[in-house]
């Protein structure tokens, strides 16, 4: 999805650090959109951010594998303790095994409790995979990869309002997640496909919106409307008597 140039390799040094504090998660909003504008028009950048992601994905893999497999080596109680709990799992899985293929048979589920998770966890950790907000392109790459639609925050006071966009597979499925900052609170839009994620609607208050029948809740701090169109599903969350969620919804608009 690269329109651009081929790089030559030379990362600019002013961006340097800014990129690996990008991809450990530590830049502020008006930070990241500095970055992303100058990545949009730096290949070698663009190439350094990509790399520093795969090998941070990859280094997070091997940091436990590498420890837990020194402990198994270095320690003769926990090999026997391995052999037995092993064992004992082998035996139990036999005696369960009708009810454990009947369990894995079911597909995730998108519930409140688990959108405002997503919700809580984002605000202070880095997306699956990070998009660039203000470009189409990337947007497109976004929805691709979550099989949903892109949406688009417009507010009057600026066009393109997202300061930050990714996938999270925390669910078991891609769903696209959707960040900005609206009357100095945080919003957030979680948008699923679900076939791959089912939306499971549990109790809470139907407001009919147009033509939308909207789930309502209130979870803790926290402000949900949960809705489906068609396969895409739409969860909603701001900070509960901070942000008024339905005043938003004029402003949603999907890439159709």
């Amino acid at each position: 999805m690269d329109r651009f140039g081929k790089p030559d390799g030379k990362v600019c040094q002013e961006w340097k650090d800014a990129i690996s504090a990008m991809v450990d998660g530590e830049l502020s909003p008006s930070e990241q959109q500095r970055l992303w504008r100058h990545l949009q028009t730096c290949p070698n950048c663009r190439q350094h951010y990509r790399q520093l992601q795969a090998v941070r994905g990859r280094i997070q893999k091997a940091n436990w594998a590498s420890l837990w497999m020194k402990a198994i080596r270095e320690n003769r109680r926990l090999k026997r303790f391995l052999f037995v709990a092993i064992f004992a799992t082998a035996i139990l899985s036999a005696l369960v095994t009708s009810s454990l293929v009947g369990r894995f048979q079911n597909p995730p589920l998108m519930t409140p409790t688990s959108a405002v998770g997503i919700f809580r966890y984002h605000l202070h950790n880095p997306f699956e995979w990070t998009f660039n907000p203000t470009c189409p392109e990337s947007c497109r790459c976004m929805a691709e990869k979550a099989e949903v639609v892109p949406v688009r925050l417009n507010l009057s006071s600026k066009t393109h309002t997202w300061e930050r966009m990714g996938i999270c597979d925390c669910l078991g499925a891609p769903v696209a997640v959707y960040l900005a900052t609206v009357e100095g609170q945080p919003i957030m839009l979680i948008n699923f496909n679900t076939k791959l994620l089912p939306l499971k609607s549990e109790e809470g208050t139907l407001v009919r919106w147009f033509d939308k029948d909207l789930h309502c809740y209130i979870i803790s701090d926290s402000h949900l409307l949960l809705w489906q169109e068609g396969q895409q599903g739409y969860a909603l969350i701001v900070p509960y008597g901070k942000v008024n969620p339905i005043s938003l919804l004029p402003h949603l608009t999907s890439g159709r």
